[in-house]
């Protein structure tokens, strides 16, 4: 049955993958922008990269909004 159910299930952030992106985050009460990129989605978790060579998967359930970001995650100077 489970299986079934999951079936129906479509990615919500699938159309982001690979797209420079702002999530907006909710970490310890503060909603915090988080430039990054999609790369990934689990049922309950979606991968991000934040930088080249980091990455970290961010629970759903924190993430309160997506914009594409204007700039672009490699497009930033150090």
């Amino acid at each position: 049955m489970i299986a079934e159910k999951l079936k129906d299930v479509s990615p919500i952030y699938s159309s982001w993958l690979g797209k420079p992106v702002v999530l907006l985050v909710t970490i310890r009460q503060c909603n915090v922008p988080m430039p990054c990129s999609i790369i990934g989605e689990s049922l309950s978790d979606v991968r991000v990269r934040v930088q080249p060579g980091s990455e970290m998967d961010i629970r759903k359930k924190l993430i309160l909004a997506v914009e594409a970001d204007a700039v672009g995650v490699n497009a930033l100077v150090n």
